[in-house]
């Protein structure tokens, strides 16, 4: 089972990510093979990095504590894909938000 989450800004998806991702549990999802995770600012390209860091920064630690959360409780079983744009990628370089296993 795989799962699979690309957001853009103007929908202001991110929120549901760590919440996704918080209902994934080895009991439950005993087929979870591969998480892939891709950041898609392409709709914000006039969005201030700043704003962005304050609209979406404790979603971004949530996300990143929920993947940690799923590699521990899968055993390292799920293989995780993150791909942040280019101003996602700031953005959490800012945060200094890792996410532990990127591909």
């Amino acid at each position: 089972m795989n799962f699979g989450f690309r957001l853009g800004w103007k929908r202001g998806g991110l929120p549901w990510i760590p919440k996704a991702l918080s209902t994934l549990r080895p009991a439950t999802s005993p087929r979870l093979s591969a998480i892939r995770l891709e950041f898609a600012g392409s709709s914000v390209v006039d969005r201030p990095i700043e704003t962005m860091m304050e609209d979406t920064g404790n979603d971004f630690l949530r996300t990143a504590d929920e993947v940690a959360r799923i590699d521990r409780e899968f055993e390292g079983a799920v293989n995780f894909t993150v791909v942040p744009d280019w101003k996602v990628g700031v953005v959490l370089d800012t945060l200094n938000v890792r996410f532990r296993l990127q591909c």
